[in-house]
């Protein structure tokens, strides 16, 4: 009895401290929590959202691979260009990490992209 209590005591503990050791990364301005948050399906059927400030939610899908200075963000809705360097930084590589961004919806050739001036990575 005594051995089955000693290890579910440090089950718990470890469980604890793996929780608390999960620390969210900021990069850039770190994300605005004025800003609203929205899908990417929003970005593309709302005209209304373009060149203004907002907050998007998914997972890094693809990155560049030379420097971190741009990613792919997907969510259940769609995914969506994400450029970094228009604010001067990058991200190291996070391929699959939960990612979200604040950034101003603008466009580039014809394409939609969120220009970011920060992300916080879990």
């Amino acid at each position: 009895m005594y051995r089955i209590s000693l290890l579910l005591a440090l089950v718990a503990i470890s469980l604890l401290l793996v929780a608390c050791g999960t620390k969210e990364e900021v990069y850039g301005s770190g994300v605005n929590p004025a800003a609203p948050v929205i899908t990417v399906q929003d970005a593309f059927f709302n005209k209304d959202l373009l060149e203004t400030e907002v907050t998007m939610e998914g997972f890094i899908q693809t990155q560049c691979t030379s420097n971190g200075c741009w990613f792919m963000l997907k969510d259940d809705t769609g995914q969506i260009f994400v450029d970094l360097s228009r604010h001067n930084f990058s991200l190291p590589s996070r391929l699959g990490h939960d990612a979200r961004a604040t950034g101003t919806l603008t466009t580039y050739n014809n394409n939609l992209l969120l220009v970011a001036s920060g992300v916080v990575l879990k």
